[in-house]
């Protein structure tokens, strides 16, 4: 390095911030040719996966006052009602760190011009309205509002990315390119 001492072996912590703030400034700019519909859409894709997050720590924080709500409304399936939440939130939170991940390889394929990471965004986007649908038809707006709410949130910024990623702007952008000959 060029800016190091002579017996100075690793990177001060001022240029170890400079090469992070480098690297992330390039990693973060849109792509050569990518419409800013699809650099929007990926940007969108990070926010749901750390919306995903927000829904995790909200089941976590909100799950002892389901538990009473749900109690106080049936007293006597107390045991099962303690059983059934426990088992969900569990199943939450297996569950939350493969739908983070799922959200942003599917932001990175999108951000690289993949038709599958486009289908399989249009796929995730069918499942995520399903789940919202059956959330709905349980009962998690009026048993769980607040993770209820995090999830039409979640819904919410999956139908504006989607809505993005399959506009007439990003298009071209997903279109098969033939790779070059050698």
């Amino acid at each position: 390095m060029t800016c190091a001492q002579d017996d100075q072996t690793r990177p001060s912590l001022e240029a170890a911030v400079d090469l992070l703030k480098g690297a992330a400034r390039m990693r973060l700019r849109p792509m050569p040719g990518q419409p800013r519909t699809v650099f929007a859409a990926v940007w969108l894709m990070i926010a749901g996966a750390a919306a995903e997050l927000g829904v995790m720590v909200t089941l976590l924080a909100t799950q002892n006052g389901i538990k009473a709500d749900l109690i106080a409304r049936y007293p006597a399936y107390a045991h099962a009602i303690r059983h059934a939440v426990n088992v969900q939130v569990t199943l939450d939170v297996v569950a939350g760190p493969i739908v983070i991940a799922v959200w942003l390889w599917l932001a990175w394929a999108s951000s690289r011009g993949k038709q599958r990471g486009r289908v399989a965004f249009a796929v995730f986007f069918g499942l995520t309205s399903l789940s919202v649908l059956y959330s709905l038809s349980q009962g998690s707006l009026v048993y769980a509002p607040a993770a209820m709410s995090v999830g039409l949130g979640i819904w919410a910024i999956a139908a504006a990315a989607i809505m993005l990623i399959f506009n007439k702007a990003s298009s071209p952008y997903f279109q098969r390119r033939e790779p070059a000959l050698a």
